[in-house]
């Protein structure tokens, strides 16, 4: 009986002891405190140019190899230091069965250039080629809405950073810092009304004169999440 007793002693001791050992070694895990809200800015998206669309219908010649110069040096002399793209270039024929060609050029203008536009395609049009003004858009370059994203950006982060000083004058030792941004944009469209009433600004040349910058209004949004690490 002595012999079977020993065992089972040892077996009872290691298995309370077991435990003690396991909780002593486990790490400590440290948690995660966060801070979440919402920030908000707007800028409006300024343009100096406007994007003029050419349309120039032209009678066969016989020639279509020449079409394309032929409608570039046409248009030419319309707008000074313009770069004229033709973005489209359609075959049509009339009632009579003859060739006739439909081109589209695009080119961004500044406000000064606007004046009388209309009056200037008309000058430049000639018997067999035909030169009209099909569109002004006020629409911001790419260029121009990536630095007013860029500034609108820039004042979100400077709103973090003192949101971040506060914080951390709040809770001593924590250290907060920007776990998280994440953007969203919202850019105010104009009225349908308003964008027909732009597009035909042409008809009316004596309106171009008063026509100031057109600018789009940029929402920037950002849910920030700000985080720190601290041991219970």
């Amino acid at each position: 009986m002595r012999r079977s007793l020993v065992p089972l002693a040892l077996a009872s001791l290691l298995f309370t002891a077991v435990p003690v050992v396991s909780a002593q070694t486990l790490p400590v895990q440290p948690v995660i405190d966060t801070v979440s809200f919402n920030v908000s800015v707007e800028d409006w998206v300024k343009t100096e140019t406007a994007l003029v669309t050419l349309v120039v219908d032209i009678a066969g010649n016989g020639n279509g190899g020449t079409v394309r110069s032929d409608v570039l040096k046409a248009v030419a002399g319309i707008a000074d230091k313009a770069e004229w793209r033709i973005v489209a270039m359609n075959p049509q024929s009339d009632s009579a069965g003859l060739e006739r060609w439909q081109a589209q050029l695009q080119a961004r203008l500044p406000e000064g250039q606007l004046s009388a536009l209309g009056d200037r395609a008309k000058k430049a049009s000639k018997p067999g080629l035909q030169v009209r003004v099909g569109g002004v858009a006020f629409d911001p370059t790419l260029a121009e809405t990536e630095e007013t994203r860029s500034a609108l950006r820039d004042k979100i982060y400077a709103k973090v950073n003192a949101e971040l000083k506060r914080l951390n004058a709040a809770f001593p030792g924590r250290n907060y810092r920007a776990g998280d941004i994440s953007f969203t944009e919202q850019r105010m469209a104009m009225p349908a009304s308003a964008y027909r009433e732009k597009m035909v600004m042409a008809a009316a040349p004596q309106m171009a004169d008063a026509l100031p910058g057109v600018q789009d209004q940029m929402v920037l949004e950002a849910r920030v999440t700000l985080s720190a690490f601290a041991t219970p």
